[in-house]
């Protein structure tokens, strides 16, 4: 049984000459850590990566990511699992989580690979602490625009200009549908085993996917704990495929974000096998953070894990602001820039960043600077950091 108390003194007493770098730390928030049952998830997360002893666990309060920076740095960990419960694991902490990554050292990018443990109740948290088996992704679902001929099944769905879908099995187009028949063909295809990797663009919010991006035609989405299509007429369609899989929200607003136990994401993770999820948790304009993710992780398949892609183009936004802008290293952003991301408002975030920089940028790089900033702490993981799931390095 772990003792995040105990552990927390010992970080807190490592020697003071320098780190001492281990392989992985868990990070337990403290509100998850007075529940058994999530502590437990930090229990499996421990056990799966050597033992107690062997792994640290390190106590923080939820609600202040800046508040690991103290005990992470003595111990240098290379990957970190964070146990926070669902009404935790939202943007405000995504975003001071990434922030705080960053101030590990004197290196301006993150210090360590880390991802997110949570879901719907602690079940299923223990759960994707607890999933190891690697996994190559050779079946792909999702919508259009995706690289789909690195998979060696696929099925996807494109929207027309004319309020038409068409259905497109291993590159073939098949199936002309319409808003009130597209939600039954993509029940059907969910339904149908199995699925390794789910790639989405078009509307969503923390209560789905839509089907339909110039017209409703229902919705892939959380209910009653379960994920469910619904279609257009609210006839609802069961889900009942949940081998292990990635989702990536590639193009999708609002769909990593965790605000509570009912969320999308925290439902996809319970109910449908999720077991990494990449996704915003603002609403996307600017699209690096998760197109940039998906490059990272097809450009040369098989070549790094998901959560390596998601860190890399992490880490390349960051020095992309460092070397187009250099005379921004030491910008201070105003508290209403952070307001404005926290409150999904582009505009005034915009003016914040303007008003911050001044003369310094350029008015014709200004778009860009904003968007990056904008992206640099808006994507999340959820999963175990060193799961290794993997594009197939060619098609079988």
């Amino acid at each position: 049984m772990i003792t995040p108390t105990f552990l927390a003194v010992a970080v807190a007493l490592a020697p003071a000459e320098g780190p001492s770098p281990v392989s992985f730390a868990v990070a337990l928030g403290k509100e998850a850590a007075a529940d058994p049952a999530w502590k437990a998830v930090a229990d499996a997360l421990v056990a799966r990566h050597g033992g107690a002893g062997a792994v640290p666990v390190v106590l923080f309060d939820d609600a202040a990511p800046d508040s690991l920076i103290a005990p992470l740095t003595p111990i240098a960990p290379k990957a970190l699992g964070v146990v926070v419960r669902p009404e935790r694991a939202g943007r405000a902490f995504v975003g001071g989580l990434h922030r705080a990554m960053r101030k590990l050292d004197e290196d301006p990018t993150a210090d360590l690979r880390w991802g997110i443990i949570t879901a719907r109740t602690a079940e299923g948290a223990k759960a994707l602490a607890s999933h190891a088996t690697p996994l190559v992704l050779r079946n792909a679902l999702g919508t259009a625009d995706f690289p789909m001929q690195l998979f060696s099944k696929s099925i996807w769905w494109s929207e027309e200009a004319a309020w038409s879908f068409t259905l497109h099995e291993s590159g073939v187009p098949n199936r002309t549908l319409d808003e009130t028949t597209v939600a039954g063909a993509v029940a059907d295809a969910i339904n149908r085993a199995p699925i390794d990797i789910v790639m989405t663009g078009g509307h969503a919010t923390e209560r789905g996917l839509e089907l339909g991006f110039r017209k409703p035609a229902g919705s892939v989405r959380p209910k009653d704990g379960a994920i469910v299509v619904e279609a257009r007429d609210r006839t609802v369609l069961p889900v009942t495929h949940a081998s292990p899989k990635v989702w990536i929200g590639v193009g999708n607003c609002l769909i990593g974000n965790v605000n509570g136990p009912d969320s999308m994401a925290a439902t996809l993770v319970e109910d449908f096998g999720v077991r990494a999820h990449v996704g915003y948790v603002v609403v996307t304009w600017f699209g690096r953070g998760g197109w940039g993710t998906l490059k990272q992780f097809t450009d040369a398949p098989g070549a790094r894990t998901l959560n390596e892609a998601w860190a890399a183009n992490n880490e390349a936004m960051v020095n992309e602001l460092l070397r187009r802008w250099p005379q921004l290293a030491d910008l201070k952003l105003a508290d209403a820039t952070f307001e404005g991301w926290l409150e999904d408002n582009p505009d005034r975030f915009a003016a914040a960043v303007s008003k911050a920089v001044g003369d310094r940028v350029p008015e014709s790089e200004r778009q860009e600077l904003i968007g990056l900033l904008w992206d640099r702490d808006a994507i999340t993981y959820l999963g175990d950091p060193t799961w290794d799931v993997r594009v197939q390095s060619k098609v079988e």
